[in-house]
């Protein structure tokens, strides 16, 4: 699987995503094209589409007259409500379609499975946050849940700004590896029972 280089304007939503999880900004903070077009060197235009993408993904949000805001993380009542609801497109999506998972969107899931064990042994919290992230949505989409992707990033998002689970990264990935044996089994019970102790 060959790995394309990423555009200017891919690379500039990563790092802004980046400094989001990793507490670069300020929650309430009002982020400015120019400031961070001249950080990353480049024109407005990238920053700007960055904007949009991670508005449409959860971390910013657009005010009339004002600007792009730094989302707050949710309160504790309302993270535990917004987990529950993210068990439930996951554990819907698998349960419908684990047994129809083929061996080349398997193959997919393994490589995010890959992804977040090198990201675990190199220990970044930012890092960790987005592969567990992009492990969950390979599982979705090996599952056919692929019309529940919009809804489940936003859920997602807002989780990872206040993703605080690692002072046990090889636990981390042994959650994941859970996840990942039975799906290849084609079990669905097992895969969403591992989904629910995992996603918490």
């Amino acid at each position: 699987m060959s790995i394309q280089p990423k555009t200017v304007r891919e690379q500039v939503t990563n790092q802004i995503r980046d400094d989001l999880l990793s507490g670069r900004f300020e929650a309430g903070s009002m982020l400015r094209e120019i400031e961070l077009a001249s950080r990353f060197g480049v024109s407005r235009g990238p920053v700007r589409d960055a904007f949009i993408q991670l508005s449409h993904e959860g971390y910013l949000a657009y005010y009339a007259n004002r600007g792009v805001m730094v989302r707050h993380p949710p309160n504790p009542e309302d993270r535990k409500f917004i987990t529950a609801i993210r068990q439930d497109i996951e554990t819907h999506v698998v349960m419908k379609g684990a047994s129809q998972v083929t061996e080349e969107s398997l193959k997919v899931v393994e490589v995010a499975l890959d992804r977040l064990k090198a990201a675990c042994d190199a220990g970044k919290a930012t890092v960790i946050a987005l592969r567990d992230v992009e492990f969950h949505e390979s599982v979705l989409v090996a599952c056919g849940g692929d019309d529940m992707l919009g809804a489940w990033r936003q859920l997602c998002s807002r989780m990872l700004l206040t993703y605080t689970r690692h002072e046990n990264y090889a636990q981390t990935y042994r959650e994941h590896f859970e996840i990942f044996t039975p799906l290849a089994d084609n079990d669905a019970k097992s895969t969403v029972a591992a989904i629910r102790a995992n996603i918490r």
